[in-house]
């Protein structure tokens, strides 16, 4: 019996059983004795006796073996009421004890998931609030005549609103992700044409800052089984992260490359870096290392956790490190579509579910430094 509530419960029954068989067999033997102690009413009285001492044996025991239960009942009680800094004694090394290290897991649980909820619902509300609130003052002080209705003023409320439009998009898809309502339409993606169209997209806006942009594609077609739309999506909320907080004057390399089994896309950019305590939160939402700084450059801390969600919702893994250029680096890993090389197909391409191709894809334009490309 290695169960200590068990072991209790027996031990109680057991003491309970014996005292009630000891009484008995005495009372019967000097009823068979001829006592005449036991005649008329002494019989009663000796058998209420009985009765009460059992009573008071069994009620000791009831007690000795609910104390360890009431406080489990009373710290339940106020969790239930939403008092979660509530903890459980756990002496012991019973069933019960056990119960209240669990009990008290659960709280902490709850507890942290409460402080999450409450602290979302206070970042949700700033985040929101802020385009609001210049929004708000534009507009009044068109109306006031303080600042003229021109073009330039009507580009800045656009602006406003479409950063508050990403920002409820974002918050909209991480809630149907939440509940695995997020739907995803896979099939065949190549990943190289993928990432060549996404970077030749953001060439412009990493001129503008100032920001060389390298980018290192294989010569084969590298294909995952995917989600074109969310694939799309991922590539250019991790080139938009880059943008936004890589300082001017910098540099972003992205590199693409593949294993028989694996994918492998790694974005890295120059400095500011993130430090090592803010690495492992990075994909949390509404997360930033830096408030001020992020908000400065219209972030919301949505991006990179939409970007987990992708590529878990893929089959694959996402993690931050620092990065050689003093930045930040970011490393996705995919499964590869899964297809039966061919003769003509030879390396990566071929397992990958490539094709073969004599000469490299056409790289996208402004890609800085194109002697450092390599093939897989």
């Amino acid at each position: 019996m290695n169960s200590g509530i068990t072991r209790k419960l027996f031990l109680a029954l057991f003491a309970t059983g014996l005292i009630t068989m000891t009484a008995t067999a005495l009372v019967v033997r000097a009823a068979l004795g001829g006592h005449r102690w036991l005649c008329g009413d002494n019989l009663m009285y000796l058998t209420m006796l009985g009765v009460a001492l059992l009573g008071a044996v069994a009620l000791h025991l009831a007690r000795r073996l609910l104390v360890p239960v009431t406080p489990l009942l009373e710290a339940t009680h106020r969790m239930a009421m939403g008092d979660y800094s509530v903890r459980a004694p756990t002496a012991g090394a019973d069933e019960l004890a056990r119960l209240a290290v669990d009990l008290n897991r659960l709280a902490d649980t709850l507890a942290r998931n409460d402080r999450s909820r409450r602290d979302l619902l206070a970042d949700i509300s700033h985040e929101l609030r802020t385009p609001l609130s210049i929004l708000r003052g534009e507009i009044e002080a068109m109306e006031d005549g303080v600042r003229p209705l021109t073009q330039d003023a009507i580009a800045s409320l656009r602006v406003e609103i479409s950063q508050l439009s990403k920002l409820i998009d974002d918050l909209y898809e991480l809630s149907l992700s939440d509940v695995g309502a997020l739907t995803y339409a896979f099939g065949p993606v190549d990943m190289t044409e993928r990432v060549a169209t996404s970077v030749a997209a953001f060439g412009d806006w990493f001129d503008a800052k100032g920001i060389a942009l390298n980018v290192h594609l294989p010569d084969d077609t590298l294909i995952i089984d995917g989600d074109l739309h969310r694939v799309t999506q991922l590539l250019g909320n991790l080139l938009e992260n880059s943008l936004r907080y890589t300082d001017g004057g910098g540099a972003v390399r992205v590199y693409l490359s593949a294993t028989p089994t694996q994918l492998r896309l790694e974005i890295e950019d120059s400095a500011p870096g993130v430090p090592d305590d803010a690495l492992p939160r990075l994909f949390e939402r509404l997360f930033r290392v830096e408030a001020s700084r992020s908000r400065r450059s219209g972030g919301a801390g949505l991006g990179l956790t939409l970007c987990k969600h992708i590529v878990e919702a893929h089959g694959g893994q996402i993690a931050a490190r620092h990065s050689p250029l003093g930045g930040l680096a970011l490393t996705i890993t995919l499964p590869c579509h899964r297809q039966m090389p061919t003769a003509a197909s030879g390396g990566c391409g071929a397992a990958c579910g490539g094709s073969p191709s004599g000469a490299r894809r056409p790289a996208p334009a402004r890609l800085d430094d194109p002697a450092l490309a390599t093939s897989c």
